[in-house]
């Protein structure tokens, strides 16, 4: 989990990737992470996802999981702490349906750049950055919704 003193180094990184992506437009998900998800929606419109009973209490509009918002409507999702999850691929495949054509996924992890990068290519995640943040990394990636030749008749 982010430490209070490293919160805003996080948000700047995150900033950073999501300009960088041309994801600073339009609704981002902040996935397990109360704080995070806080200080970005100073800055733009957030939803804060799978969050603690009591830190839900505190974020409004804050969502159990993402089941319910529509497939490739949110600019970018931003977590934290993957590259030590055991279900990630389930988990990025999950996130990259939500998010637009050419918007960001940005994996926010405490050291573990390595493992971050490779869960992003893993995932299909395109044109890669990693950004340092304290102690942090930032790992972001663009998603690509390649057309299915099949369904336009090819």
């Amino acid at each position: 989990m982010l430490d209070n003193l490293f919160v805003a180094g996080a948000v700047a990184a995150v900033g950073e990737a999501l300009a960088s992506a041309h994801a600073d437009e339009g609704t981002v998900a902040v996935i397990g992470n109360a704080r995070l998800a806080g200080a970005l929606a100073k800055q733009r419109t957030t939803l804060a996802v799978g969050l603690s009973a009591r830190a839900a209490k505190k974020v409004p509009g804050a969502v159990d999981d993402l089941a319910g918002v529509e497939a490739r409507s949110l600019a970018a999702v931003i977590v934290v702490d993957v590259a030590t999850v055991e279900a990630w691929e389930a988990s990025l495949r999950e996130w990259t349906r939500v998010v637009r054509d050419g918007g960001a996924i940005v994996l926010v992890d405490h050291g573990h750049a390595p493992e971050a990068s490779r869960r992003a290519l893993c995932g299909g995640l395109t044109e890669l950055e990693q950004r340092r943040a304290g102690r942090s990394i930032v790992t972001s990636g663009l998603v690509s919704h390649l057309v299915d030749l099949a369904s336009l008749g090819a």
